[in-house]
């Protein structure tokens, strides 16, 4: 084994399109874009396609199409917004998975996302399994092969939900290094787990979990420091810092995955994707350590550890997920007066909704389906 790197980007924009006239609407806060989406494909989807790179003297030297060498996921509802409004920049995005593809003998940059931003561990079976059929039949709609990843929202996991996933044949999943409970090798006849935290985890090399015993998916934990350099630090006001601190970050030989959100690379932070081409070429040209995508690694390098993960945890509530259905007590302390007691209220009204949507469909859908489920 050698020394890889993997940047994951995690594209995603809500569906903002009026029910009615099925078009966003002007957002006055976008200005002076006409929308949030207009606004964030100008500052990052077309910018990492185009990504320049410059010399000492502020002249282009070479433009990068990003997408050809970072991991990535779209969420569904944008992929067919880009389809709708900005094919030129769709076209960069399915071109650059398919020459990932031609890289790494088959394995592609792009992995899916379950259809809608939703907290999969506060769905029931059938909306789970909505979220992940769906997810995978629009990737293959715009990338013309199955997935091999699927991002999960949030990073929010329960073992149901990955059972699912790999009953649809998803083989792998990225999750934080707060989200493993313990580990033990795959080949040893010992029942001894050793417990871990984020840490004392190994991030340098993938794990198989097997959420019920007949099932198995394999799991990625990505470097919990620089991802959040990325996000939240200055990481990205130098490639040249960048670049070093992820060479630094190896202490043996495998794989050092970052995750974080793909808007963070223009939108967040205004000329991203600039440092982020910067990186790109410094390990194309790197003498020890390769770009790699999961795909690609995991079919070179199987994982030689089980985990077992934390239940109902994510990537950005410390206390679980109770943020997304309870007064859980986050909060950036900008507003000190503001509390979240309204969530749970409004979970509630969600679950009923559901229900009642449910016993309508099954009630009218038995008129036109031997098995209304199997229609999705």
């Amino acid at each position: 084994m050698s020394r890889f790197v993997c940047i994951h980007g995690h594209f995603y924009q809500p569906l903002r399109e009026d029910p009615w006239l099925e078009e966003v609407g002007f957002q006055e806060t976008a200005l002076p874009y006409h929308d949030w989406n207009e606004r964030i494909a100008t500052e990052c989807y077309l910018p990492n396609a185009y990504a320049r790179r410059l010399d000492g003297r502020g002249f282009i030297i070479n433009i990068i199409n990003n997408y050809e060498w970072i991991n990535f996921n779209f969420g569904p509802t944008l992929l067919c917004w880009l389809e709708k409004h900005k094919p030129e920049i769709l076209n960069k995005i399915i071109q650059a998975d398919k020459k990932s593809c031609l890289r790494f003998n088959g394995h592609g940059n792009a992995i899916a996302q379950a259809y809608n931003h939703i907290i999969m561990p506060l769905a029931d079976t059938q909306d789970k399994i909505t979220q992940i059929k769906w997810g995978i039949e629009t990737f293959k709609y715009f990338f013309k092969r199955p997935p091999q990843g699927m991002w999960l929202p949030e990073t929010a996991v329960d073992n149901e939900t990955l059972v699912l996933m790999a009953k649809e044949g998803i083989k792998f999943t990225i999750l934080s290094p707060r989200q493993a409970l313990k580990i033990r090798p795959i080949s040893s006849e010992s029942t001894i787990w050793c417990e871990v935290n984020e840490h004392t985890l190994d991030i340098t090399q993938p794990y198989r979990c097997y959420p019920n015993k007949n099932v198995a998916i394999d799991i990625f934990f990505y470097h919990g420091p620089l991802s959040h350099g990325i996000a939240f630090g200055n990481l990205l006001h130098s490639g040249e810092v960048f670049a070093k601190q992820i060479e630094n970050a190896f202490f043996k030989d495998g794989i050092i995955a970052l995750a974080t959100d793909g808007e963070t690379f223009g939108h967040h932070w205004k000329f991203g994707e600039m440092a982020l081409a910067y990186v790109i070429e410094y390990f194309i040209h790197h003498p020890e350590i390769k770009l790699t995508n999961f795909s690609y690694f995991l079919s070179k390098f199987p994982p030689k550890y089980e985990v077992v993960i934390k239940e109902n945890t994510s990537w950005s509530c410390a206390h679980g997920i109770r943020r997304w259905k309870e007064d859980c007590g986050c909060s950036t302390g900008l507003h000190p007066g503001w509390h979240q007691r309204w969530r749970k209220p409004l979970r509630d009204a969600f679950n009923w909704l559901r229900e009642k949507v449910y016993n309508f469909f099954r009630e009218r859908a038995n008129n036109f389906f031997y098995n209304p489920w199997a229609a999705r």
